[in-house]
């Protein structure tokens, strides 16, 4: 099918959220700018959400919308942001190529010196190398290669047209050259034909061999039409996987399918990881940047917190406790006054008086305090 590029300029690029991203890539501003991908995964879940619109999912890799006043739109909204990470980037070809859209952005970034995360699967990332050096020695840059693996044989079913994941490590090793923190997203593991140990312990040495100092893993998501796709491309491997799939996503023929896997089965992967990456010296949660200034303890507080909801999702929890941690993290986060003094001025019982915090956690909250 023809590749269609769609120009428009949208009123604005910055997407707000509500939350920083935590445990997971610390990010509380996004701005891309392109709708669509030309690698066309067919695990993708951008295919299957909200992302795409009223837009046929089918045509998520043929037609590609590009944001053309991208950079001016990015100029004009970071003056007006408070300084934190940003995901910015999307070094997909040929789009990219054309456009040089990614480029500009980086150099609005610089020029406000914003902290920087990047997910990509494009060694072309690397073109901006000069940028990224520059945007890190200022403040910091963070980049995680996506894939599922070192595999070929999945590499050429389920994202035929993404870049070799060779070419992807090569590039993550010139980045760490450079003194970029990287690693990986192992996103998403396709269950039954690549979360074998086997598989995770070449992908992981493979990362570890490329300067990679994180790897973090997600399960396999069915959402719309990329559970289709994603459901005929296994069928397509062998037709003997479709039930399974279909058992573990909870999916009867003329259903909808459930929208992850089981709790113990993002568990087991989880505690996998962790495993290997021990065994590479890695770890298994990319580090939170955390600017100097007056709620810096705030921020690294917040990361324990963080932290601790991953650690009980690995210990499969009760949802409350999880989510009780998680609200915690976020209030913490988001104090408008320095917890340190807080606590200096009033013991473990001024934090308790922060909602949402209770005794228990507050608790843990003093001693991290107390080591800080």
């Amino acid at each position: 099918m023809e590749l269609v590029y769609e120009e428009y300029r949208p009123r604005r690029i910055v997407n707000v959220h509500k939350h920083v991203d935590g445990p997971w890539f610390w990010g509380r501003y996004t701005a891309h700018p392109y709708v669509g991908c030309r690698s066309g995964c067919e695990f993708c879940y951008e295919r299957g959400g909200v992302y795409l619109g009223r837009r046929d999912p089918n045509q998520f890799d043929t037609r590609i919308r590009v944001k053309v006043n991208a950079a001016e739109l990015l100029a004009r909204e970071l003056p007006r942001l408070e300084r934190d990470i940003i995901a910015c980037g999307d070094w997909q070809q040929p789009a990219e190529s054309k456009y040089r859209l990614s480029r500009a952005m980086l150099e609005v970034v610089l020029d406000h010196s914003f902290p920087l995360f990047i997910i990509e699967r494009s060694p072309l990332v690397t073109r901006d190398l000069d940028l990224l050096v520059e945007i890190n020695r200022r403040s910091w840059v963070g980049v995680l290669f996506s894939m599922s693996g070192v595999d070929p044989a999945l590499k050429r079913a389920f994202e035929p047209r993404s870049p070799g994941v060779k070419r992807r490590l090569e590039a993550m090793a010139q980045l760490a050259s450079a003194g970029i923190t990287t690693g990986a997203a192992l996103m998403p593991v396709l269950p039954f034909v690549g979360d074998r140990e086997e598989q995770l312990k070449e992908t992981i040495h493979a990362i570890s061999d490329s300067g990679g100092v994180c790897v973090l893993a997600g399960g396999l998501t069915m959402a719309g039409a990329q559970a289709q796709r994603t459901l005929e491309t296994y069928r397509q491997l062998d037709p003997a996987l479709e039930e399974k799939l279909r058992v573990m996503y909870r999916w009867a023929p003329g259903g909808k399918p459930g929208f992850g896997p089981p709790i113990r089965y993002n568990a087991r992967l989880g505690l996998k990881v962790r495993e290997l990456c021990d065994c590479f010296g890695l770890i298994d949660r990319m580090p939170r940047y955390v600017a100097p200034g007056p709620f810096a303890v705030n921020k690294r507080i917040a990361e324990k917190l963080f932290l601790e909801t991953y650690e009980l999702e690995l210990q499969q929890a009760s949802s409350h406790r999880i989510w009780a941690y998680r609200k915690a993290a976020w209030r913490v986060d988001e104090l408008e006054e320095d917890i340190a003094e807080l606590y200096a001025e009033q013991d473990v019982e001024g934090l308790e008086k922060i909602p949402g915090i209770g005794k228990k956690i507050a608790a843990r909250i003093k001693t991290w305090l107390e080591t800080v």
